[in-house]
């Protein structure tokens, strides 16, 4: 199943994306959020995955597909081709790639659902985009062998790891450049770990404004999903709708200065996935 979260008539609603429409679950399972439902078990949205849509895309504003998550985790240089198209830049040898992960957090305000505008900040010009795999997890977990650890995930969904690169840089950790309101996109849903049986044929595109950027298939991570997730819940106690991000792929704007602008497009897509699409304007201050 696709599952989403979304707004319509100023209230926050979920439920199942079908091929004309959203079927609204909001009120027909004893949940508040999707967080509730996947920690649950998606299974329990089974009798209504062929109910008529009650909303057309149109008539809905689309959140992320979890609202709340307790954590979202990123993983950074996890690609061997990333890695290595910012070694000279970031001092590096070539070829030397982490023992571990190199884990950093975002807030969940620091990203939009599908649709929504990314915003190129007040105090910077330099918004850099970072297509990725996103794994949501569905029962909670702690110390989880690698061997189970795929047990553990819900589904799949696209991740703009946008990148306030300046920022990124003001001191040896992340933290800054990665947390900035609405500077990264996560979306349009949730696809359920069922639907996607081999999740090692997974592949990546990120497009700005039509132009491909980055491509990303499964050989060019350094750690592979279930060692990330083994990794991570050594470090925090993974609960449902948890979401780790499993790394970007070279291509980055940030080598060539090719900054995001106003008026720009940015899609991430993932085949049997979806496609995760925002355009891109200037904030203003309130």
């Amino acid at each position: 199943m696709r599952l989403a979260s979304f707004r319509v008539g100023g209230q926050d609603r979920f439920g199942i994306v079908a091929p004309t429409g959203l079927i609204d679950v909001s009120e027909r399972v004893s949940a508040s959020d999707l967080k509730t439902v996947i920690g649950h078990g998606a299974a329990a949205l089974e009798p209504f995955r062929n109910a008529p849509s009650d909303w057309s895309f149109d008539d809905v504003t689309w959140l992320p597909p979890v609202t709340n998550p307790t954590h979202v985790i990123g993983i950074g240089l996890n690609t061997k081709s990333h890695f290595e198209e910012t070694a000279e830049l970031m001092r590096r040898v070539p070829g030397d790639y982490p023992a571990y992960p190199r884990l950093f957090t975002r807030s969940p305000l620091s990203h939009v659902g599908h649709g929504q505008a990314l915003l190129v900040p007040e105090v910077s010009d330099q918004l850099d985009y970072e297509g990725e795999i996103a794994l949501v997890m569905g029962r909670p977990c702690r110390y989880v062998p690698a061997e189970k650890a795929m047990d553990h995930v819900a589904g799949y969904a696209c991740y703009n790891d946008g990148s306030v690169r300046d920022f990124q840089t003001h001191s040896s950790q992340t933290t800054a450049g990665k947390n900035f309101p609405s500077s990264g996109a996560f979306g349009p849903w949730l696809v359920t770990a069922d639907e996607i049986p081999d999740p090692s044929r997974l592949t990546l595109r990120t497009r700005v404004n039509g132009q491909v950027r980055q491509q990303l298939d499964m050989a060019d991570l350094i750690f592979g999903f279930a060692e990330l997730v083994a990794y991570v819940s050594q470090v925090f106690e993974l609960r449902p709708g948890d979401t780790i991000l499993t790394g970007s792929p070279a291509g980055i704007g940030a080598l060539s200065q090719n900054w995001l602008r106003a008026g720009d497009r940015v899609e991430i897509e993932i085949p049997d996935v979806g496609v995760l699409s925002n355009p891109v304007t200037n904030e203003r201050r309130p």
